[in-house]
């Protein structure tokens, strides 16, 4: 379950177990600073899709609902506009979680002392 409003503007959300409302993660839309390396337009700050789970949850699908969920709120209530997801390219699990997702690699970079890799999709391919 995604707690929060993700249609008024993008911003940090709890992601909570709908049977126990258990806080297990939590989900950021946000827009990535232009200071930061891995952008895929000119004028950066494009909407980032970024989360966070206990890794006890990891593998049962809950930040595929919950990015699903905020993604969908966004596409409904945002202009089309590119998605970027960042996340270290030894995390094979959240390639795959990316690609799942829709997103796709696009680019490679250094931050944090390590390799990230950058993907991309468009917001309207979340419209209902």
């Amino acid at each position: 379950m995604l707690t929060g409003d993700a249609t008024t503007r993008p911003g940090n959300y709890v992601v909570a177990d709908n049977a126990t409302n258990r806080v297990i993660g939590t989900l950021m839309l946000a827009r990535r600073s232009i200071d930061r390396p891995g952008h895929v337009t000119e004028d950066g700050e494009e909407l980032e899709l970024g989360y966070v789970l206990r890794r006890r949850e990891w593998g049962a699908g809950l930040a595929f609902e919950a990015a699903t969920a905020a993604l969908r709120a966004a596409a409904d209530e945002l202009a089309d506009q590119p998605v970027v997801l960042v996340t270290q390219t030894a995390n094979e699990r959240s390639l795959k979680l990316a690609a799942r997702l829709g997103f796709r690699p696009i680019g490679t970079f250094e931050e944090f002392d390590a390799e990230q890799t950058l993907c991309s999709a468009a917001l309207s391919m979340f419209r209902l």
